[in-house]
């Protein structure tokens, strides 16, 4: 499988389903860099792994100022809830470690993922980011080349890589390999800062602005609506082919989850319009809610990408067949091959059903 995030993937979803799915007894797993805001959407599912017995061996580079010390800190107390060994790489010299690979395996079967997340919230869920997923039995040549490589990565031996513990991280702060967040964060500003000195304020942008929104960490039960970043995508069917075709209808199924809750329009990210969602009733009783998408008039195939934010939900319309439209298409697809099924339809008949998954 290929992820292509946040089109029509979001990478962090994935792992921490994977993690916490029971399948997998031992996980390995290596970055180039390690932050808070990602380590806190990994603290639940790892906690959950570690405590069904599963094994966690996790390395992580400090090279350009990117792994904070947070960061570290929280991978360190997961030691806590069981099994997890945490390895610090680095070269003296000027190369960098800067790969990202995750191994999922038992004693049968394994999934490989290489891709270009790091353990960032911003890898995991906001940037553009792509990987590659592998499922193959654990004898399979390419995943012991794997497994080869994430061994070599964290052998203490090499001289570079270390176990983690206090004393290794208090080092690391002490002697300036990684820093806090808050002296990153003042860092990356300063570094901006100098950056936008060299454009003029009234400079023209060359690129589109498109913002994302990363889910909220789960701590405790939060109900959907009050996750913004939570993302659905759908292929919708016109209320008709001729007299209506930027209208569509939402199944009841979908307006009724969290995902809907207090929101009574949808946004155009193309134009920032906002269309009303109208409840319709069929012998007495609310069977879906309609609304327009006025750009999907030319569309042969239309796909949605509907993201939540605090306060809205925002769209994006391709064709099924375009560049971007395909992955959603794809993704939608891929769902409903999974065990458990991802991806629901309105109806048996597919082809004239509409399709959703949240992901």
């Amino acid at each position: 499988m290929f992820y292509n995030q946040p089109l029509s993937h979001r990478f962090g979803t994935a792992l921490t389903s994977d993690i916490e799915s029971g399948r997998w007894s031992r996980v390995e797993i290596a970055v180039a860099w390690v932050r808070r805001s990602g380590t806190q959407h990994l603290e639940a599912p790892f906690k959950k792994f570690l405590g069904q017995g599963g094994f966690a061996q996790i390395t992580v580079g400090v090279d350009i100022e990117n792994t904070s010390a947070e960061g570290l800190k929280d991978l360190l107390a997961l030691q806590a809830d069981g099994n997890i060994e945490i390895f610090v790489h680095h070269n003296e010299a000027t190369a960098t470690f800067h790969p990202k690979v995750y191994l999922f395996h038992n004693h049968t079967d394994a999934r490989l993922i290489v891709g270009s997340n790091n353990l960032t919230e911003a890898g995991l869920f906001i940037n553009t980011e792509a990987g590659l997923q592998l499922d193959a039995p654990l004898t399979d040549p390419l995943i012991r080349d794997a497994r080869t490589a994430l061994a070599a990565w964290r052998d203490q031996d090499s001289g570079l890589a270390k176990r983690l513990d206090t004393t290794l991280l208090n080092d690391l702060v002490q002697l300036g390999y990684v820093f806090p967040e808050q002296e990153l964060r003042k860092r990356r500003r300063a570094s901006n800062d100098q950056s936008n000195a060299r454009r003029a304020v009234t400079a023209q942008p060359l690129f589109k602005a498109q913002k994302y929104t990363a889910p909220s960490a789960r701590r405790a039960h939060i109900p959907t609506a009050q996750v913004p970043g939570t993302v659905l995508l759908m292929r919708v069917r016109r209320a008709s082919e001729t007299a209506r075709r930027t209208q569509i209808q939402i199944p009841i199924r979908i307006v009724r989850t969290n995902f809907f809750s207090g929101i009574n329009a949808l946004v155009s990210a193309h134009d920032g319009r906002s269309h009303q969602l109208v409840q319709a009733s069929a012998r007495g009783g609310l069977n879906t809610v309609k609304t327009e998408i006025p750009e999907i008039e030319p569309l042969i195939d239309p796909v949605l990408r509907l993201e939540r934010t605090a306060t809205a939900i925002i769209y994006q319309a391709f064709d099924a067949e375009s560049i971007l439209g395909s992955p959603i298409r794809q993704a939608l697809l891929n769902g409903f091959e999974m065990s458990p099924p991802l991806s629901s339809s309105s109806i048996a008949d597919k082809e004239r059903a509409t399709w959703w998954r949240f992901i």
